[in-house]
């Protein structure tokens, strides 16, 4: 990533959460610390943001509380292509007045450009997939209870008793922040307690991830690999990191951002 880039990226995620950890920017931007730290210094010279110990800090902080991760409107220009080419994709495998849960992230909202437009019951947790189905489907729309956390546009709730618990579906597409023999990843202990209910109520996983997902690791597992049924990926996705995904079972379809495809 060039610098530039790295400093745009620095300074939305700053200005977006007030303080930001040099940890959280090394694992946002893909650069070294000592990198993130020169160009936390060279930004703070600039007056763009403030350089505190361990981080930055916004010149005009808010305070309100954010989950663990990239904001959604971040996530949504990295690997754009292999995001859609996933969707396409991952469409081709909905049945025609089939009952759905569609997690929030980037990669599943890009799931909604090729539904059909109507006949199905969905239930997400995602505002820009709720928006975006009332606005170009007729597809019926089921709304989980929590609060809305804006940097992820996502609504989630720490109490077990909301509308997933009143809903069944056949499959649960779901992103995630990595995947791994263990299973599948994320960072926020909240989501994963969202990932967690929303499993209980489907009968297939299907995970949606492109190829920097297989190299990315976290503490958290949201589920065994035994747990997936599909995991679609885009065909940048090197054979040594799917080969243990195939053996362990899992049908796994390459998208091509070409607009080819292979399954395995």
């Amino acid at each position: 990533m060039l610098e530039a880039e790295r400093h745009r990226i620095i300074k939305k995620l700053v200005d977006e959460r007030s303080i930001v950890s040099v940890s959280d920017l090394v694992d946002i931007v893909g650069a070294s610390e000592a990198t993130v730290r020169r160009d936390i210094g060279a930004m703070a010279v600039r007056g763009e943001i403030i350089r505190i110990r361990g981080g930055a800090q916004s010149v005009l902080p808010r305070h309100e509380v954010h989950l663990v991760g990239s904001p959604f409107k971040l996530s949504q220009e990295l690997a754009a292509s292999e995001k859609r080419a996933i969707a396409k994709a991952a469409a081709k495998l909905i049945e025609p007045g089939q009952s759905l849960i569609i997690s929030g992230g980037t990669t599943t909202y890009a799931l909604v450009e090729f539904l059909p437009r109507e006949g199905l019951d969905i239930l997400t947790n995602s505002l820009p997939i709720i928006t975006q189905l009332l606005s170009t489907s007729r597809n019926r729309v089921t709304v989980p209870g929590g609060t809305i956390y804006r940097e992820q546009n996502i609504v989630l709730s720490p109490f077990d008793d909301d509308a997933t618990n009143h809903y069944t579906a056949k499959t649960l597409f779901a992103g995630c922040f990595g995947l791994n023999r263990f299973g599948v990843m994320e960072t926020d202990p909240l989501i994963v307690q969202s990932q967690v209910r929303l499993l209980r109520r489907c009968e297939q996983l299907i995970i949606m991830a492109d190829h920097h997902k297989l190299r990315q690791r976290s503490s958290i597992v949201v589920a065994g690999i035994e747990r997936i049924t599909v995991l679609v990926t885009d065909d940048k996705t090197p054979d040594e990191d799917i080969e243990w995904i195939r053996s362990a079972g899992i049908r796994v379809i390459r998208a091509g951002v070409s607009g080819t495809e292979s399954q395995s």
